[in-house]
């Protein structure tokens, strides 16, 4: 009898610890995005210190083995904000189907270019990252004539 009560308890203890656990994260212990477009675009893409910065630098100097990988993660994260660009709706542009396509396109070809980056720098090779950036500034400057709410 006091092993079944042992027992009892045990799995009473396990079952509150794991209901403790999904109660400290909600109900869905999926994360929700915090970060808006504007967030993301700051951190990505604004000035020396975003990602796209730090990329200018790397394929704008010599980079040791750790550097380039690095600079493959840095771009792999401009690739991962497309992703939470692409589900979300500019302030500007996307009211209908065709505007909401128009912005995904945009999203998908910043993706893209990202994509260059990510490859260049896995390969080694600087002067395909400077075009690759350069790409996607260009990509960055048609999205924000379509989508851009100007403040």
């Amino acid at each position: 009898m006091r092993q079944i009560l042992l027992g009892a308890g045990a799995l009473a203890l396990v079952a509150s610890c794991f209901l403790a656990a999904r109660d400290a994260v909600g109900e869905d212990p999926a994360a929700k995005p915090v970060a808006g477009i504007k967030d993301i675009m700051l951190a990505m893409n604004e000035g020396e210190h975003s990602i796209v910065g730090h990329l200018r630098t790397d394929f704008g100097g010599e980079l040791d083995e750790d550097g380039w990988k690095v600079a493959k993660a840095r771009a792999t994260m401009l690739m991962e904000a497309a992703n939470l660009l692409h589900g979300m709706k500019p302030p500007l542009g996307a009211d209908d189907a065709a505007g909401l396509a128009k912005w995904k396109q945009h999203v998908m070809d910043y993706r893209g270019c990202a994509d260059a980056a990510r490859e260049a720098a896995d390969k080694k090779d600087a002067a395909a990252g400077k075009a690759a950036l350069m790409s996607l500034a260009k990509r960055c400057k048609e999205c924000h004539a379509d989508h851009r709410k100007e403040e």
